[in-house]
């Protein structure tokens, strides 16, 4: 029985050991990351799960990108920074980085979940969190931090450019109809400049209410702007608009 017990630590560590490999962080607690990787459903009195590093990990990882998104675009305003902080912790970007890194293979479950099927995705994005979790409990948040923008630092960089084929009119368009069941206008305020470099002032407009204009050097650019303001107003007077998506033909 003791041979036995020594040959699942033994295996344990082995297990252990490749997920530091995987996660590029070599604990010097590795009881910290035998927790993350412990779902609630072994829980026992004598087994704790990770969902309280999860909670944690939650918040450091929501600052890491909130902070890097901050120092590299001090050109984006506030709802903007938020839009794309939502983008980077979304549980579907989550889900992705978890199997990226290959938690679902280290991820302890009870049986009933597992059963020779695979790990439910979302179980996945959670381990994410309380890894980070622990990461930061055995090194401290620089330490963390640096690991997780090792793992998402492409796809922080590449944000800004998927920002822009966001499709706000979509968006504004749904709100408006779900809302005030009518479709949203938009109206050329205003037309500078030479006829080779013209920018455009437009604003949104929901039946007698005109929200703030935005300019832009096309129409369609301009009027995707003024959507994202129309749908920050919204937003500001309790209104929740749904999200914008990605789209080929944002006009």
């Amino acid at each position: 029985m003791k041979e036995k017990t020594s040959a699942l630590e033994r295996e344990r560590e082995k297990k252990l050991a490749l997920c530091e490999q995987a996660l590029g962080h070599a604990f010097r607690d590795r009881k910290l990351l035998a927790l993350a990787l412990t779902h609630s459903s072994l829980r026992d009195p004598w087994t704790h799960s990770n969902e309280r590093l999860e909670f944690l990990g939650d918040s450091v990882l929501g600052l890491v990108v909130a902070e890097h998104l901050f120092r590299s675009h001090p050109d984006l305003q506030e709802g903007e920074l938020t839009r794309l902080k939502s983008l980077t912790v979304s549980t579907e970007a989550l889900i992705a980085l978890g199997k990226k890194l290959g938690l679902g293979t280290y991820l302890r479950v009870g049986k009933g979940i597992r059963r020779g099927r695979a790990v439910p995705t979302s179980l996945i994005a959670n381990t994410v969190e309380a890894v980070v979790g622990a990461m930061y409990l055995d090194a401290g948040f620089a330490a963390a931090r640096e690991r997780v923008l090792d793992w998402i630092g492409a796809d922080l960089a590449a944000l800004p450019a998927r920002s822009k084929t966001l499709n706000f009119k979509a968006a504004l368009q749904q709100s408006s109809q779900r809302i005030f069941a009518r479709h949203p206008s938009y109206v050329v305020v205003d037309c500078t400049g030479p006829d080779h470099k013209k920018e455009f002032v437009v604003a949104a407009r929901i039946g007698e209410r005109d929200f703030p204009p935005a300019k832009g050097k096309t129409k369609k650019i301009a009027e995707q702007r003024a959507a994202r303001l129309a749908l920050r107003q919204l937003k500001k007077h309790g209104i929740d608009p749904p999200p914008a998506r990605d789209s080929e033909r944002a006009g």
